[in-house]
């Protein structure tokens, strides 16, 4: 069963990539889809770095590391923490 922060994730990137192609064929309604989908990227990157922030299992290099990464490059450090990272860190 997928949980709070996997959903977010997931309906973060289908609302983006399909806002973007909207507004690359000028189809209306393409702002409010990218709009809710980076609301969503934001949802996603808050309940990550509470959770890399109230782990006990790293030290605090490697949680600047991921609060770094989580601001810069939020989809990208996103989806590694999810598809390697948030065993090891929760």
């Amino acid at each position: 069963m997928m949980n709070k922060l996997n959903s977010s994730y997931l309906m973060a990137m289908v609302l983006t990539i399909t806002g973007a192609l909207m507004k690359i064929s000028h189809m209306e309604f393409a702002d409010f889809f990218l709009s809710i989908g980076l609301i969503a990227l934001l949802v996603f990157i808050v309940y990550a770095l509470i959770e890399v922030n109230r782990s006990k299992k790293i030290n605090g290099s490697e949680k600047l590391m991921w609060n770094v990464g989580f601001l810069f490059f939020g989809s990208i450090t996103g989806l590694i923490y999810l598809l390697s990272a948030r065993k090891r860190i929760v």
